[in-house]
C-alpha cells in the first residue's frame, strides 16, 4: 500500500484523506495562523492513522504514477488511476504511437514495472522501469525525460552444482517493496533432474543482493503422520506463473503446473534465510494411502495432480489484513496406456472392477482419466484437504492457514458446464477486491463471473452472484468461453452509477459492467444453469477477439474523470504470433451508449505494429507512457508524439481483421 502527502491551498473545509484501491492519498492544507495549532493536532493524527492503515498490508510507499505490481495494487484492480496525460481526446493514430523500445534478452512474461521519482545517492532522482525476462535476467531502464537508457542489468542464472543446467526463465510478475528499495523475483532452472527456483530480493537502485537472497525456494507439509515435500523435477515441473505479492510484511510465491500440485511460500521480506510457512492445494491427493494413487509414478501419470495457481499470471489478491485470495486450478489424474485406472464411478471416470480397469488409451497421447479427478480427498485427521477448482483465504500472519474458502457446485458435474470434466479452471484467472468492501469479483474458464463474500466464514460458502458472461460459442467452439485475463475495475466511489467494471472473454466482445457492492442490472429471466441471475453489460465493443487468450486488460485514469478512462487492452496469437494493443473509451459518448468505441490500436500505422505477443502481461501504463512487454527481446514504449501522418484503413464490419483481433 501507498502513502502520498499532497498540500493544496486552503478551501475553508478541513482536511481529508483519500482511499482508492491500495493508495491513500492524505491531502494537507495550507491553513491560516490562526487555526494552524489545532489544525496541526488533528492532520498528524489523520496521517499517522493512514499511514499505519496503509504500511499494515504492503509496508510500500508509493510516488505517484508508481506500478509496484503485478495489476497496480493488491486489491488487483487494474487501475492507474493517476493518469493526467493520457486521455482520450489525445490517444489518436495521429499523436500517439510507438516511441522507444527497451532491449533485452529474452521472452517477457512478466508485467513491466515502475518505480517515479527514486532517489539515488549523487544523482537527481529518476524514473525507472523494471523489466524480468525469460532468461532469468532482470533490467532496469531509467526513463526520465524519455531517456530509456539501461540503469543497471543482473543475470540471476545460478552455476549448477552439478549436471546439465536448462532455463525455466522468470515467467511471473516480480514484486516491488518502495520503502525498503526492494524488488522481489522468482527465477527457475532444471539443474540435472531437480527443478531450482530461487527467490532474490534486489536493490532498486543497483541491483545488487539484500536480505539474504538468493534463496533456493523449499518446503514441505505434514498430511496425517507423514511429510510431503516441494519436490519438482525435470518430468513434474512446477509452474512459478501467478505474480508474487506482498503482505504484512511476507513475501507470497505461489506455483502449479500440469503434472505438480498446487504450493504458496510466505516468506519474510526482511530476511530470505529464515524458513518460509508453506501451503499445498492437493498434497492430499500425494499420499497414496488416501487417494489410492501414486501420482510420482512416471511410469504411469501422465498428468497430476494439479490443482496449481497459475490465473493467467495475475497475483493474489491481499486485503487490508493481509489477507491472501486466489483461484486454484483443476486437479487431474490421467494415466497411461497399459496402466490401471482405479475403481470408482463419477463424472470423471468410471471403473466397476475390484482393483482396477486396465487403460485402453484415447486420443492422440493414448491416455485415461481416472476418478480421482473429481474427488476432493481427505486427510485422516480431517486437518486437509484438496482445494482445486476453489477461491482459497489464507492467513500469512499465522503461517499461511486456510481462513475461508469456496468450491463452485459443479466442479464435479456431467456435462458440457462440469469444469472438472471439462478442464474449466476457475484458476485460468483470478479474483479482484473491490476497493472499500470485502466482496471479490473474478471468474475462470467457465466463463462466469461469481461474487463472493471475502469473509467466507461458512463452511460451504455460495457466491452472492454469479452469471455466465456470454452464451457459449457454437459447436464446435463452446469450450472456448475462457476468461484469462480477468476482470479490471474502474473505481468511481462518488459517481452514483457506480463503478465499471471491464472484461474481455476469448471468443466475446470487450464487456463493461456497472458495479457498486454488487453487480446491478441484474435479472433472474433465462438463468444459464451455473448462474444465480443474468447480469447485463452496459456496453460492448464492436471489436471481437476469437483466440486465445483474449484481451488481457489495464485501465488508465485521471481519478474519475471520465474523459480520461481508457481500456487497454493486448492480445496476441499462440506460438510467437503478433501481438497487439488497443484503447478504448471507457465511457460511451450519447451517440452510441451501448458501445465501447476503439480509439487506436498498434496495427493503424505500420511503425507501431508489435513484431511478437506476450500471452497474459498486461499493458503498463504510467506518466504518459505505456509499456508492452513482448515475446521479441523487448518491451516496446508507446506515448504521444508530434502529429505524423498516418490515415487508418477501412475496415468493413465483420472482417476478418475485427473477427480475429
Amino acid at each position: 500500500m501507498c502513502v502520498q502527502l499532497k498540500v493544496v491551498p486552503w478551501t475553508g473545509k478541513e482536511f481529508a484523506f483519500f482511499r482508492q484501491g491500495e493508495k491513500i492519498t492524505v491531502r494537507a492544507i495550507v491553513i491560516p495562523n490562526c487555526l494552524q495549532t489545532m489544525r496541526r493536532s488533528i492532520f498528524i493524527l489523520y496521517f499517522l492513522t493512514a499511514l499505519t492503515a496503509t504500511c499494515t498490508s504492503t509496508g510500500t510507499i508509493a510516488a505517484p504514477g508508481d506500478v509496484l505490481t503485478q495489476g497496480y495494487n493488491g486489491y488487483r484492480t487494474g487501475a492507474q488511476l493517476e493518469e493526467n496525460i493520457l486521455n482520450v481526446a489525445n490517444v489518436r493514430a495521429a499523436t500517439f504511437g510507438k516511441v522507444a523500445s527497451l532491449p533485452v534478452d529474452g521472452y517477457v512474461h512478466a508485467q513491466p514495472l515502475v518505480v517515479n521519482s527514486l532517489a539515488i545517492e549523487g544523482r537527481t532522482a529518476i524514473d525507472v522501469v523494471y523489466v524480468a525476462t525469460g532468461n532469468n535476467s532482470v533490467f532496469a531502464f531509467d526513463v526520465t525525460d524519455n531517456r530509456y537508457q539501461l540503469l543497471w542489468k543482473r543475470q540471476l542464472n545460478a552455476a549448477p552444482a552439478d549436471g546439465e543446467r536448462h532455463t525455466i526463465g522468470i515467467v511471473s510478475t516480480p514484486v516491488i517493496d518502495r520503502e525498503s528499495a526492494t524488488l522481489f523475483v522468482v527465477t527457475g532452472a532444471i539443474e540435472g533432474k531437480k527443478g531450482r527456483y530461487r527467490l532474490h530480493a534486489l536493490d532498486l537502485r543497483d541491483g545488487r543482493d539484500k536480505f539474504g537472497g538468493p534463496v533456493l525456494i523449499d518446503g514441505s507439509v505434514q498430511i496425517d503422520d507423514e511429510v510431503v515435500g516441494f519436490q519438482p523435477t525435470d518430468k513434474r515441473i512446477a509452474v512459478q506463473r501467478a505474480a508474487l505479492a506482498l503482505a504484512n510484511g511476507k513475501v507470497i510465491v505461489a506455483f502449479g503446473g500440469d503434472f505438480f500440485e498446487g504450493w504458496v511460500f510466505s516468506y519474510d521480506a526482511d530476511d530470505l534465510l529464515r524458513p518460509p510457512s508453506v501451503f499445498c492445494t492437493t498434497c492430499v491427493s500425494r499420499m497414496q494411502s488416501i487417494s489410492k494413487v501414486d501420482y510420482l509414478s512416471a511410469e504411469c501419470t501422465f498428468l497430476g495432480p494439479a490443482g496449481g495457481i497459475w490465473q493467467s499470471g495475475r497475483g493474489p489478491v491481499v486485503d487490508d489484513r493481509g489477507m491472501v485470495y486466489f483461484f486454484t486450478g483443476n486437479k487431474a489424474h490421467i494415466v497411461r496406456q497399459g496402466c490401471l485406472i482405479p475403481e470408482g464411478n463419477n463424472a470423471c471416470a468410471q471403473c466397476s472392477i475390484p482393483g482396477g480397469c486396465s487403460c485402453g488409451g484415447v486420443g492422440q497421447e493414448k491416455v485415461c482419466r481416472c476418478p480421482d479427478t473429481c474427488i476432493a480427498n481427505e486427510s485422516r485427521n480431517r486437518r486437509s484437504f484438496d482445494t482445486h477448482e476453489a477461491l482459497v483465504k489464507l492467513d500469512p500472519g499465522q503461517g499461511l492457514k486456510i481462513a475461508g474458502w469456496f468450491r463452485p457446485d459443479n466442479w464435479n458435474a456431467k456435462g458440457m458446464h462440469g469444469l472438472e470434466f471439462n478442464d474449466l479452471d476457475l484458476g485460468g484467472s483470478g479474483p479482484l477486491l473491490i476497493p472499500g468492501t470485502s466482496h471479490l469479483i473474478g471468474g475462470g474458464k467457465e466463463g462466469v463471473l461469481y461474487l463472493l463474500d471475502a469473509d467466507l466464514q461458512q463452511n460451504r460458502p455460495t457466491p452472492l452472484q454469479s452469471f455466465a458472461i456470454a452464451p457459449p460459442p457454437n459447436p464446435p467452439m463452446q469450450y472456448y468461453r475462457h476468461i484469462l485475463g480477468g476482470p479490471v475495475l474502474w473505481s468511481r466511489p462518488a459517481d452514483q452509477s457506480g463503478s465499471r467494471l471491464f472484461v474481455w472473454r476469448l471468443n466475446d466482445s470487450l464487456r463493461s459492467y456497472r458495479v457498486t457492492d454488487h453487480f446491478e442490472d441484474c435479472d433472474r429471466k433465462d438463468v444459464q444453469p451455473t448462474g444465480s441471475e443474468n447480469c447485463r453489460s452496459i456496453a460492448a465493443s464492436k471489436e471481437r477477439i476469437n483466440h486465445h487468450p483474449g484481451g488481457i486488460l489495464s485501465i488508465s485514469a485521471n481519478g474519475e474523470n471520465g474523459d480520461s478512462a481508457i481500456v487497454w487492452a493486448s492480445t496476441s496469437f499462440v506460438g510467437d504470433g503478433p501481438g497487439k494493443l488497443m484503447a478504448f473509451g471507457a465511457m460511451p459518448d450519447s451517440v452510441a451508449p451501448d458501445r465501447l468505441e476503439e480509439i487506436w490500436n498498434s496495427d493503424i500505422c505500420a511503425g507501431d505494429a508489435i513484431e511478437t505477443g506476450s500471452t497474459f502481461a498486461p499493458p503498463t501504463v504510467s506518466n504518459g507512457r505505456v509499456y508492452v512487454a513482448t515475446g521479441a527481446d523487448r518491451v516496446d514504449v508507446f506515448g504521444l508524439m508530434p502529429e505524423r501522418p498516418c490515415a487508418k484503413a477501412p475496415q468493413p464490419e465483420g472482417s476478418e481483421h475485427l473477427q480475429n483481433f
